[in-house]
């Protein structure tokens, strides 16, 4: 079997939740004047191989393993995000698959020839951000258009102006993975002494230095020390920061999905969320 992404079992579960979604909202606006667009921002191969158990995911952290890792007998091909959307019983009228591996681009260039002329695929060799920058400059209105973007990242590489972004459009609904237990709070170390490197990845995702006080407190009682320490509802407060900041953007939010791994273990705080600014008639 060729190089392909290797994911968890609960990653079939995100992708069933997803492939229900868009066949909804495609059948929703079939008939409607709106000309569609689906945007797969962290887009990969279009498809992957499931293991059948989790190995070495004691913490139910770990998403992603090498090929050798996976026993062959333990594989299961499955459909990707974007193959997902392509085959939805009404199609989008424009399909927008953003990856910069070159490796896995090639996967889905083959994949667009696959698919002929059936469907209208781009495929851009660019980061997210600049995958997005490329979608909100081409000529698509409101008055003209309506899509969904898929934002699924690598941890927490989702910069809040590429959400900005596509909120200004006023016509992208948004299925966003908010990876707390996946990524967020790798980054959030006990003592509050988070790296420089880690605060600028944070600040960028959430939009502003906000997510530090809804973390870390400042130590308190009798002998305690100077210095910070975790909440014990930081996961509930980084949440609702996060989802507070999209309702602030968007006009609308839904309610989050959990999804746990074959342990038991919380993968996503929310893996599925649609975000909605509110319709108007103009």
């Amino acid at each position: 079997m060729p190089d392909i992404a290797v994911v968890g079992p609960w990653a079939k579960e995100k992708l069933d939740a997803l492939g229900r979604y868009l066949d909804f909202y495609t059948k929703v606006l079939k008939n409607q004047p709106w000309r569609t667009i689906y945007i797969d921002a962290f887009a990969g191969g279009g498809r992957a191989v499931v293991r059948a158990e989790p190995k070495n995911d004691a913490t139910g952290t770990l998403l992603f393993l090498d090929e050798q890792e996976v026993d062959a007998e333990q594989r299961e091909l499955v459909d990707g995000s974007p193959r997902v959307a392509l085959d939805v019983a009404n199609p989008f009228s424009r399909y927008v698959f953003i990856e910069p591996d070159r490796a896995r681009g090639d996967e889905l260039q083959a994949m667009k020839q696959e698919y002929g002329g059936s469907r209208h695929i781009d495929v851009l060799h660019m980061d997210a951000a600049a995958g997005i920058d490329w979608v909100t400059s081409r000529s698509i209105s409101k008055a003209s258009h309506r899509g969904i973007a898929f934002l699924d990242p690598f941890g927490a590489k989702l910069d809040w102006p590429s959400i900005q972004k596509l909120a200004d459009t006023g016509l992208f609904e948004v299925v966003v993975n908010f990876a707390l237990n996946m990524a967020i709070q790798r980054m959030l170390p006990n003592s509050g002494e988070v790296p420089d490197a880690w605060a600028k990845t944070l600040d960028a995702y959430f939009g502003s230095r906000a997510w530090f006080a809804e973390v870390y407190k400042e130590r308190s009682g009798l002998f305690a020390t100077s210095g910070f320490e975790k909440r014990e509802d930081y996961s509930d407060r980084l949440l609702k920061l996060y989802r507070s900041n999209l309702k602030a953007v968007f006009g609308q939010v839904s309610t989050p999905r959990l999804i746990r791994n074959t342990r038991g273990m919380p993968l996503y705080s929310v893996p599925i969320r649609r975000v909605r600014r509110a319709q108007t008639t103009s």
